[in-house]
Formats: structure tokens, sequence, C-alpha cells
């Protein structure tokens, strides 16, 4: 009965995180996608969601973050669909994939918050906001990556989108 209840317990908390970061996001958007659809091209037409460089970036840091990553991934995924299909009813839609901010779920940031405040108060009346922010800087994940330390959320997001899968697993030690 402990096991029964240990793996359930497991698996609502993984089912929640996934509803939360991913699901959650579109129910909210198709809901307020008829007033969007009525404002477009006024300002305040875009939907903003929050993601994480966790979204493609992957790293050794235990099973029960990899269903946060899924999620953050499958998120960056929806969001380039809706992109393309909003487009044609005038409302736009942008990432803003956080790097390692400071914040209660996250006392090791190193990034204020209002780094964060600041990229949505830029997008918020653009009539052509860009497809994502990239607040903040990307934590080391392994000593190849330690290097990147300093670097920013986009660039580290960039390298990994342009670089094989093999090299990016060879940065961040995947199999060592």
């Amino acid at each position: 009965t402990t096991t029964t209840t240990t793996t359930t317990t497991t698996n609502t908390s993984k089912s929640c995180v996934f509803e939360t970061n991913a699901i959650r996001g579109d129910r909210v958007t198709n809901t307020r996608l008829p007033y969007l659809v009525k404002s477009k091209g006024k300002s305040g037409t875009t939907v903003i969601n929050i993601g994480s460089y966790f979204g493609i970036i992957a790293g050794a840091l235990g099973l029960d973050h990899c269903y946060y990553k899924t999620s953050k991934f499958a998120l960056e995924g929806m969001l380039d669909n809706m992109c393309c299909s909003f487009h044609m009813e005038g409302v736009g839609v942008l990432l803003v994939k956080l790097g390692n901010i400071l914040m209660d779920m996250n006392p090791a940031g190193e990034v204020l918050l209002m780094v964060v405040v600041m990229d949505i108060k830029h997008a918020m009346p653009s009539s052509k906001p860009k497809a994502r922010y990239y607040p903040g800087r990307v934590k080391s994940m392994s000593s190849a990556l330690h290097v990147l330390l300093r670097y920013s959320t986009k660039f580290v997001s960039r390298l990994h989108e342009m670089l094989p899968t093999s090299i990016v697993d060879k940065l961040q030690n995947v199999y060592n």
C-alpha cells in the first residue's frame, strides 16, 4: 500500500507540473482569444507566457526535474504553433524564457525579478514584440558549462538550438 500511495502521489505531482506549465496556459489563452481578436491591432493584443531556459536545455538535475523541463518544452512548442495561427488573427504571441531569477522558489537566483518585469513592460505596448525575451542568466549545470555562466539566457538558448545534440550532450556531461 505504501508503494502505491507514493507512486500515486509522485504521478499526481508530475501531472500537476505539466498541467500548470503547459496545459493551463492554453486554456487561459483560448478562453481570452475572442477578446484578443476583437482588439487586434491595438496595443496589448499579445499573449505573453512565462517559460524557462529549461524548455530546451537538458541537465542532470534529477528525474523529478525532467517533468518540469518537459512541461516548459511543451509550452514553447505550443506557443510556436500559436504564433503562426494567431498571426492571421492579428494577435501576437511571445515567450519570456527565464534564466536564473531570484525569487521565493529559487533563492539561489542571480538576477532580480525586476528584469523580467522590465521585459514584459517592454513587450506589452509594442505593436510588434519580439517572439522571445530572455531575462536573466543561465545557471551552470556542469563544469563544461561553467564557462557559460556569465552569458545571457538568450546566448545559451540559441547555442543549444544551433548545436547538434551530440555536442550539447558532451558540453553538459549528460552521459559521463
